[in-house]
């Protein structure tokens, strides 16, 4: 299996999830041996439920602000 970002290789890895009501539990997921990204079932639908409002809001000619991370108080203050 290959990562989709990096084409990088993917390895089987566990991880733990802490939110689960029943108490701690594993979840199989792969990660990509170059980059890092995760590949795991819930994930991948959160992800493409995200394309897919994008995809919805980019038809209808809307866009949605997202604030940048790189925004200095000095910038915000000119």
């Amino acid at each position: 299996m290959s990562c989709f970002r990096c084409n990088g290789c993917m390895v089987e890895d566990f991880l733990l999830d802490m939110e689960d009501s029943s108490g701690p539990m594993w979840l199989r997921a792969w990660r990509c041996m170059n980059c890092g990204n995760v590949s795991e079932s819930v994930l991948q639908r959160n992800r493409q439920s995200q394309e897919a409002k994008n995809t919805c809001l980019a038809a209808s000619g809307k866009r949605e602000i997202e604030p940048s991370g790189t925004t200095s108080v000095a910038e915000l203050a000119a």
